[in-house]
């Protein structure tokens, strides 16, 4: 074998192992590929959630505005029953039966409202949770990002490398 057979040799073999490290390579950066296809999909995913959370929320801000519409009316409705109270108080015999009335009537509207302030809590609490939830999808997103940003740098870093070799 003469010498320029050695070095042809040597080339081939240089291909040869080039080639292996260039499949695994586009292996590799499909693999990252389909990563990413499914780190989009989580996105949507994630989209789809804000998007029920912002609901939420909307229907949350309407049921406070309903409820501070109902505690004015309280509030109004509570004026009106001081001033029959006032009047009242020159009817005796009346006046008991009427406050029993009265009495059952803010209870009742307390239960109803302490009933509100529960539904307003679990809701506050679920939307807190979701929160925590998405945030810590998003961070794992991130590092995920992260992750992929660095193995293609690691991987355009081995292609000129290898570019390098092949063209000196």
């Amino acid at each position: 074998m003469t010498m320029s057979d050695a070095l042809l040799a040597q080339v081939l073999d240089r291909l040869n192992a080039m080639d292996g490290t260039l499949q695994k390579l586009v292996e590799g950066q499909e693999r990252l590929e389909r990563e990413q296809i499914a780190i989009r999909q989580e996105q949507e995913e994630i989209r789809k959630e804000q998007q029920e959370i912002r609901k939420e929320q909307q229907e949350i801000r309407l049921e406070q505005q309903r409820l501070r519409q109902e505690q004015d009316s309280l509030r109004a409705g509570q004026k009106e029953l001081n001033g029959i109270v006032a009047a009242l108080l020159h009817r005796q015999d009346e006046t008991d039966a009427k406050l029993e009335a009265l009495a059952a009537d803010v209870h009742q509207l307390h239960q109803e409202f302490a009933s509100l302030k529960q539904t307003v809590d679990r809701l506050e609490q679920k939307m807190d949770s979701r929160y925590e939830q998405l945030a810590a999808q998003i961070e794992d997103i991130k590092l995920d990002l992260n992750f992929i940003a660095h193995r293609t740098v690691d991987n355009e870093r081995i292609i000129y490398k290898l570019k390098e070799m092949l063209f000196r």
